[in-house]
């Protein structure tokens, strides 16, 4: 049985949720303070932990940074107001939380959550995909270097520090400027800060996580023909049209935590492609003469897909659940597990459409149902898709 633990100082509403949850399969503890929940983390060997941002003595912040640290297994959930979404979204950014819900919340919404998380996690975790990752001789780990980069992005400190420790790293620099540079961006610069000005350092910090996550994986050079450059390419043009699609389209901004789901989609696949470069060859060609999709041709000959080896990775390097969302179901974006349904259709579009628009050969198949599920009109899209710059 899966052990949650709650943790609010209000005990109307911990009474309200020890009631509903007695319903429920799962073993619920609460806690009324930060320092109660510590004594019950060291005892019990809990699942989730689910806590309120404002609390005396210990907030919500400190107690699930110390989680974290502790615990890191453990998946961890912010419930606040919509007044602390500065904080909320610094917790999301640093990794201290998963994911957050806003009160005041509605008991079945917040129990079918619960379900998707652990249901998610479960096929995540699933033996078979942990037994094929595992064979791999050596598994691929953030550099130290970007962990500092990001480090200092998130301290908010010295942007000179920031501008110094990023001209470290070549590949990095020639990443973040060509973002800068692009069309997309209309700018041009040759100077790192320069461009941190011009993107920000929200957007410097994404592209400084998914340039680590690929150069992660210590890429030699793609199978069937393709390389490296092909392969970014199509994450960044992604980037572009999830962008693209929540500003143009959905006519709304994207949330800040989003903005690495693009780029990271396809890390799966390039896992994939560095270790098993002649079977994963193989893969490709059955895709494209057989007409398969190619999770599909991964599954018939490699027992695995990239979405599954790209969840399990995403999560291995404690990335926020929408991002290992949008990598593990950006084939099925109507999958009833996900939370974030939106992110995940919508990564889904810019995933196919991709690849359309760079002339790429690639057997991925456009789930019509995300155009009734975002309520757009797929001829207005793509005649709208036809006006846009793509670098």
């Amino acid at each position: 049985m899966k052990k949650i633990l709650f943790v609010d100082d209000e005990e109307q509403i911990l009474k309200t949720i020890i009631r509903f949850f007695r319903t429920t399969d799962y073993d619920l503890y609460t806690a009324s303070d930060g320092e109660k929940a510590l004594e019950i983390l060291a005892k019990e060997d809990i699942n989730l932990i689910i806590s309120d941002m404002r609390m005396p003595y210990m907030d919500g912040y400190d107690l699930l940074y110390k989680v974290k640290t502790l615990y890191p297994k453990i998946s961890r959930i912010i419930l606040s107001g919509y007044s602390d979404e500065k904080i909320i979204f610094k917790a999301i950014q640093k990794n201290i939380a998963k994911m957050y819900i806003f009160k005041p919340w509605d008991e079945e919404e917040l129990l079918n959550i619960v379900n998707q998380i652990f249901a998610v996690e479960e096929i995540i975790n699933d033996e078979r995909v942990q037994t094929y990752i595992n064979n791999i001789e050596e598994l691929p780990i953030i550099k130290a270097n970007y962990r500092k980069m990001v480090s200092l992005i998130q301290e908010e400190a010295d942007i000179k520090d920031i501008t110094n420790e990023i001209e470290r790293d070549h590949q990095v620099v020639l990443k973040i400027l060509h973002v800068a540079n692009s069309a997309y961006s209309d700018v041009e610069t040759k100077s790192i800060e320069h461009a941190i000005s011009y993107l920000g350092l929200q957007d410097v910090s994404n592209i400084i996580i998914s340039t680590s996550v690929i150069d992660a994986i210590s890429y030699n050079g793609l199978a069937a023909g393709a390389d490296m450059d092909i392969l970014w390419r199509h994450a960044f043009i992604t980037n572009q049209l999830v962008n693209f699609i929540y500003d143009n389209i959905l006519r709304k901004k994207i949330n800040q935590v989003h903005n690495t789901a693009g780029l990271l989609h396809d890390v799966g696949r390039v896992f994939l492609f560095n270790s098993f470069k002649e079977k994963y060859a193989e893969v490709y060609e059955k895709s494209l003469r057989e007409v398969f999709e190619i999770v599909e041709a991964e599954r018939n000959i490699l027992g695995v897909t990239h979405e599954e080896v790209g969840g399990y990775l995403l999560k291995r390097w404690d990335l926020p659940h929408s991002i290992v969302e949008a990598a593990f179901f950006h084939h099925r974006p109507m999958d009833d597990r996900i939370i974030d349904k939106e992110l995940v259709c919508v990564v889904h579009l810019a995933d196919y459409y991709s690849w359309k628009v760079t002339n790429e050969k690639n057997s991925t198949k456009l789930i019509e149902e995300v155009f009734t599920y975002l309520n757009i009109d797929k001829d207005k899209f793509e005649e709208e898709l036809e006006k846009m710059k793509i670098d």
